[in-house]
């Protein structure tokens, strides 16, 4: 008598292993079928086997159920955890990362744009070419001086907005400073 093998049903699965139907399903959804007549999807044994006994498909290759469950739960922690450091205000969003680099990189612009009508009468009154370097350094050091002096003011803690009522000009007191 020749062996033939067998072809299941997701009900006949799901009576034979004692699962409900919809589990049978879901964990067959990633499993070729050996056969499909009309709606009626047939499994092998060995492979529906793998899938309902824990063991999943992923890019890794298979993992068991409770690996797979595993990585769920340290995924949902992990973003639990970055909405916490954002409620901390630890992390910023990249639109407001955004915005403070917009408010960084045009201030620095618009002043290295200034630089020629604030140096030139200066440049061109200079009595050599020595002396017009020299003049340039010393506006361009300055310049550079000023540039980093400027904090760009802190968002709010409520909107994560930019404060920029008071201008993006203003100066603050540095750490360093000793205040009177």
């Amino acid at each position: 008598m020749a062996m033939t093998k067998n072809l299941w049903s997701i009900n006949a699965l799901a009576t034979e292993f004692g699962f409900d139907r919809r589990t049978v399903g879901l964990r067959l959804s990633n499993v070729k079928p050996a056969e499909v007549k009309g709606k009626v999807k047939k499994y092998r044994l060995a492979d529906a086997t793998r899938a309902l006994m824990g063991a999943v498909s992923s890019s890794e290759g298979v993992v068991s159920y409770e690996e797979a469950r595993a990585r769920k739960l340290a995924a949902e922690a992990e973003l639990a955890e970055i909405e916490l450091r954002k409620e901390r205000l630890e992390v910023l969003e990249i639109a407001t990362i955004d915005q403070i680099n917009s408010e960084i990189f045009g201030n620095f612009r618009a002043k290295l744009l200034a630089l020629p009508a604030k140096a030139s009468p200066d440049v061109f009154a200079a009595k050599d070419v020595q002396e017009a370097k020299n003049i340039l350094t010393k506006y361009i050091k300055d310049t550079l001086q000023e540039l980093s002096d400027t904090m760009v003011e802190a968002y709010e803690t409520e909107d994560t907005q930019l404060d920029t009522s008071t201008g993006s000009d203003t100066e603050s007191p540095r750490p360093d400073e000793a205040t009177a």
